[in-house]
């Protein structure tokens, strides 16, 4: 078995056809027909099914291809880190970062932690909570960040910050022209949110909070991308939550934040495995905690937590 068939498996399971496959990797398309067909001699299965409009995996090619995926982006990754590695005198942080918590407040810790540190090099991952603490447990990232409503029954767990959570409108939407926004008037309204598989707290926060005062807003799920969910709502398409710490990035394409009554809030805990810190980590999360806490930022951005706060356990 050789890591190119598992490379054209998976582009023969997004193209749908031998022959567009073929083309995408610039192959004949017999040289793609006999490499799977090698591969699935060596797996001792079918995992392609041919017909005369096309391909599609068999559930064994389902499976197999989900475990080759795993191979794969664990294989790009390491080359990500061995080129990030080159020249530096330790190996990269591997931060894994949830959509929630991919904040402002993020933006200025990782900022402050490459500036002070310089040879602590970072290699990024996304993907749900629950994806990206399987990863730290499998022992391949180094530090998770995302957002946790409670305590987490985890000894490595620490509250670095928490956000505020604002509803992102079009600057034309009559709740536009509001200070803030009472839940209640969001009866009537188009709720944009992520897909069961990209589960958001933010979201989740809101739709309890309306659930209290006995509306429902009507929801779209699915758009597991923020990027999408506010050109949508740039559109005039629908609304969609936000941390505050980032609506100084979207007042350009149409958008308004404005808090929320009553104010929703999450916190954003930093989690590292049972192993311990590894020392850029360990700067990371120094980094985060050294920020001023003292007081609220005009009222409308993340607000990180007092330097005398628990961690949580």
């Amino acid at each position: 078995m050789e890591l190119r068939q598992l490379r054209y498996l998976n582009i023969l399971a997004e193209a749908g056809s031998f022959h567009r496959a073929a083309h995408w990797l610039g192959l004949r398309q017999p040289a793609l027909s006999q490499s799977i067909r090698a591969l699935e001699t060596d797996v001792g299965v079918q995992l392609v099914i041919r017909t005369s409009s096309g391909s599609r995996l068999t559930a064994a090619g389902i499976a197999f291809l989900s475990e080759a995926q795993r191979i794969l982006t664990a294989l790009d990754a390491a080359a990500v880190i061995a080129r990030t590695t080159a020249g530096r005198r330790s190996a990269p942080m591997r931060l894994g970062i949830a959509a929630d918590a991919a904040t402002g407040w993020l933006a200025k810790t990782l900022q402050a932690f490459l500036q002070e540190e310089p040879e602590y090099g970072v290699v990024v991952y996304d993907g749900s909570p629950p994806y990206l603490l399987a990863m730290l447990d499998n022992g391949q990232l180094d530090l998770c960040l995302t957002p946790s409503l409670n305590p987490v029954e985890r000894a490595t767990i620490e509250a670095l910050w928490q956000e505020n959570i604002h509803l992102a409108l079009p600057a034309t939407h009559p709740l536009a022209a509001e200070p803030s926004v009472d839940v209640r008037r969001l009866a009537d309204e188009l709720l944009l949110a992520g897909s069961v598989e990209y589960d958001s707290i933010a979201a989740g926060l809101l739709l309890d909070a309306c659930c209290s005062v006995g509306i429902k807003p009507r929801i779209i799920t699915a758009l597991p991308h923020q990027e999408v969910r506010l050109a949508l709502v740039a559109a005039g398409f629908g609304i969609a939550v936000l941390p505050a710490s980032n609506q100084s990035l979207v007042t350009a394409i149409g958008i308004t934040s404005r808090p929320l009554m009553p104010p929703l809030v999450m916190t954003i805990v930093a989690v590292w495995p049972a192993t311990g810190l590894v020392p850029p980590a360990q700067h990371f999360i120094k980094v985060a905690r050294s920020f001023e806490t003292a007081s609220r930022i005009d009222g409308v951005t993340g607000d990180l937590l007092p330097r005398n706060s628990p961690t949580l356990s």
